[in-house]
């Protein structure tokens, strides 16, 4: 009597276990600030599982996110799980793992998304995981292309001003300053005089 009891609270507690396990998912996304085009772009997603869940580094795991259904008047038709794209695991540590865009998934087959990319809360599937020991592609800022080929993107382009003078019915306008021409005075500081404080 007494092991058929033990028994059943062992299996009670490994259901409990098993129930409350929480599934892997992005906690946090961060991202560098890059101070110039040549400094490399990275975005970093902050898993909450680690080596205990099967996370390993180089490890490319498959990021979905579930979609909830809703119609007209806001009541709930249903959801269902839709694949980001792939992230590969980085670093692990304890209970955190981090990892970085591998693969985005096109959406030419599958539907589309409100948000472009993978973000806090979507979660992590292992099916079909596999390890990638080549070394990353680096990503590089890229720079804006010119509107003609005389002009290069770090040049600064200055446009003319014009200025419209206005007549009873006509609007003629005059022929365009070029910034050179403008004469601003410097600024000059202005001391300002105490005011007197109000009587209460």
């Amino acid at each position: 009597m007494k092991t058929n009891a033990l028994f059943i609270f062992f299996i009670l507690l490994i259901v409990q276990i098993c129930a409350t396990a929480e599934e892997i998912s992005i906690v946090d996304v961060r991202r560098n600030i890059t101070l110039s085009d040549e400094d490399l772009i990275y975005k970093d997603f902050y898993l909450n599982a680690g080596e205990g869940a099967g996370l390993k580094k180089n490890l490319v795991v498959l990021v979905k996110r579930k979609i909830f259904v809703k119609d007209q008047s806001t009541k709930s038709v249903g959801d269902f799980e839709t694949v980001v794209g792939q992230l590969r695991i980085i670093h692990v540590e304890g209970k955190v793992a981090v990892g970085r865009e591998y693969k985005l998934q096109s959406r030419d087959d599958f539907p589309m998304l409100e948000q472009i990319g993978m973000m806090s809360g979507d979660r992590i599937d292992l099916t079909g995981a596999f390890t990638d020991n080549a070394k990353p592609v680096k990503r590089k800022v890229t720079a804006i292309e010119p509107i003609s080929p005389d002009v290069k993107p770090t040049e600064v382009t200055q446009t003319a001003s014009v200025q419209i003078e206005i007549t009873e019915d006509v609007k003629t306008p005059v022929a365009p300053i070029a910034p050179s021409e403008t004469k601003r005075e410097p600024a000059t500081p202005r001391a300002l005089a105490p005011q007197p404080m109000p009587e209460i």
